[in-house]
């Protein structure tokens, strides 16, 4: 009798632990993709995705308002001596890229010099192009036309290409970005003769223009 009653228990408790054991055959035996484990998965941007991060800079410059690219200020030079020279240039500015600056200005000049007996003003106005090398420096191409005094008294219009480089310092300014210390050399210097008097007409008394500019 005993030996029924436990052949009875050992057939009870196999036919209640079989389903557990075929649960951890399947899942032993299922495919890697299809197990119930909880793998963290770390999300990866696409490729296309880092490289619209990487363009994101000029994507910017390019969305930028018109106020924002925009730049006024102005410039003045001073010199004195047998020529003297005071001038004041207010300018505008727009930033055609992120390196590139196109501008233009007016020039009011008061002008004397000693050795003629010339003293008056001088106006006109300016055309200009500012590239930046690197952040401190930049190249600069400008054309000025100037109403000048010749002799007797009679004016006339000087041009005058100019050619140079600046030395920039920031200012965080939204419409004065910069302050820029100017050289710059006049090609047409040599050509700028009075035919009466012979001297020349140039109002800055040297091939070489020098300014303080602010924009």
């Amino acid at each position: 009798m005993k030996s029924k009653i436990l052949l009875l228990c050992t057939v009870l408790f196999g036919i209640l632990i079989s389903p557990t054991l075929m649960a951890q055959d399947d899942e032993y035996y299922r495919p890697d993709s299809l197990r119930k484990e909880n793998v963290e998965e770390v999300e990866r941007p696409p490729v296309e995705q880092k490289q619209m991060v990487e363009k994101k800079p000029l994507a910017e410059f390019k969305d930028r308002p018109f106020i924002d690219r925009l730049r006024l200020g102005g410039s003045f030079g001073l010199s004195l001596g047998t020529v003297t020279n005071i001038n004041l240039s207010p300018m505008a500015g727009y930033e055609l890229t992120e390196k590139l600056v196109g501008g233009v200005g007016v020039t009011g000049m008061y002008f004397r010099y000693k050795y003629y007996d010339i003293n008056t003003l001088y106006y006109g106005g300016r055309a200009f192009l500012m590239y930046s090398v690197v952040p401190v420096v930049n190249i600069i191409a400008e054309a000025e036309v100037l109403n000048v005094e010749g002799s007797y008294q009679k004016r006339q219009w000087l041009t005058s290409p100019l050619v140079g480089a600046a030395y920039s310092q920031p200012t965080g300014g939204r419409f004065i970005k910069a302050v820029h210390f100017t050289a710059l050399f006049n090609l047409n210097y040599n050509n700028q003769i009075d035919k009466y008097s012979g001297q020349n007409l140039s109002p800055y008394g040297s091939p070489f223009v020098f300014r303080v500019t602010f924009l």
